[in-house]
């Protein structure tokens, strides 16, 4: 076996015994493709590379055969190559896709070892998925946009680029890894429901200004985009976040924390098994907000009270839901934390996710963060990505409705 292959598995077995063929097109994101390949093998699967002419002047095919420990096809001989791979593959993933190669594919032109792949699995309607990576300019070209939709149209799997910089860039490894995961990973949550709130919420000073914080909604969007994933039918409760929703998800849009309270209550009425609640609600809401615009020329005395707090009545709405609740502190020791979620857990909760938001990479905004995640069987603290530490909540929940089973 490849020494390479040593690290198969060693963040997850979500795609364990799973094939997935890597076509590389000529884009500089090409990379990235040996740590893409790298972090699909750690969650299990089994990788092998296939690269255009254009991606080999950037990559070299020696690089990605260390990086899978498979031979990588850069031409089709009398091997057929491209029949065989497609054949292999439970899934075959464009990673970088780029305007010239999604148009190819959009017209069955198949010149490349990598559209010829596509065009094998497109007709053995294996899963596809595409991650474009190009100059902004082209990615909104309306001509290439209808390209896109024939692409669709057809089956293949689109995971939108990040635009900024004028680019329309790759996306991030993680969300290509879990948009893979979601296609192929297991489905042990089918028929579980799963209710999430995320992001912050809004109270108005007046009708222009008002108070927030700055959570992104990043938690609860991975907890949902995990949940569903599997299998779940989830449910996003969603204030003002920054972080795109989950397309397979049910997303209902809240701005205050009273609408998210109610929002919470009214799809309650139905039962959940899991309620994960990351929203980063607002702990106070202006007594009386001014009707009229509030002038800078004088000062101003706002009185806060207590907000409406969206966990109140879970048990009582959701008497044998696994409830998650979170804890976010500021600067304070482990101690501390630790004794701010213990007093959050006995509100009733099955679980409490603490964390401070001061420290580096646990902050708001932040793809990683650090928490202490506690039951009433003991706690542990965990580093990781969001996704990451969203499986491990739903693999606990899990496990605990499964002994209650």
């Amino acid at each position: 076996m490849h020494p390479s292959h040593d690290i198969k598995g060693t963040k997850g077995k979500e795609l364990e015994r799973q094939k997935i063929v890597l076509c590389i097109t000529g884009s500089v994101a090409a990379v990235k493709c040996p740590e893409l390949a790298r972090e699909l093998m750690r969650h299990g699967a089994d990788v092998r590379a296939c690269m255009t002419p254009s991606a080999i002047g950037l990559i070299t095919p020696q690089l990605m055969h260390w990086a899978t420990g498979n031979e990588v096809v850069t031409e089709i001989t009398g091997k057929i190559e491209h029949i065989e791979l497609a054949r292999w593959a439970d899934l075959v993933l464009v990673a970088p896709a780029t305007a010239n190669t999604l148009g190819k594919m959009a017209h069955a032109i198949d010149d490349t070892p990598v559209t010829s792949v596509v065009s094998v699995a497109l007709g053995l309607e294996k899963p596809i998925v595409a991650v474009p990576a190009m100059h902004e300019s082209m990615y909104q070209h309306k001509l290439f946009q209808e390209n896109l939709a024939k692409l669709r149209s057809a089956g293949v799997h689109m995971l939108e680029p990040k635009i900024e910089e004028g680019k329309a860039k790759l996306a991030s490894i993680e969300e290509v890894v879990q948009s893979v995961i979601e296609l192929l990973g297991p489905r042990d949550m089918e028929g579980m429901r799963v209710l999430v709130t995320a992001g912050p919420t809004v109270e108005p000073i007046d009708p222009i200004k008002l108070i927030t914080n700055r959570s992104s909604g990043k938690m609860g969007v991975a907890v949902a985009r995990v949940a569903a994933s599997r299998g779940a039918e989830a449910t996003l409760i969603y204030g003002p976040g920054t972080e795109a929703p989950p397309p397979n998800v049910k997303v209902v849009r809240v701005q205050t924390t009273r609408e998210m309270c109610e929002a919470f209550k009214r799809e309650l009425k139905s039962p959940h098994d899991i309620i994960v609640s990351t929203a980063a609600a607002q702990d106070f809401v202006i007594e009386q907000p001014a009707e009229q615009k509030l002038r800078h020329s004088k000062p101003l005395t706002l009185k806060l009270v207590p907000a409406p707090r969206v966990l109140d009545e879970a048990r009582k709405l959701a008497p044998n839901a696994f409830v998650v609740g979170f804890k976010a502190e500021f600067n304070v020791s482990d101690e501390e934390l630790l004794a701010a979620a213990r007093e959050k857990l006995s509100e009733g909760l099955d679980m409490v996710v603490a964390n401070d938001v001061a420290r580096p990479g646990a902050g708001f905004g932040s793809e990683t963060n650090e928490v202490i995640i506690i039951t009433s069987s003991g706690s542990k603290v965990m580093r990781a990505t969001k996704v990451e530490i969203a499986k491990a909540i739903l693999d606990a929940a899990m496990a605990r409705l499964r002994g209650r089973g």
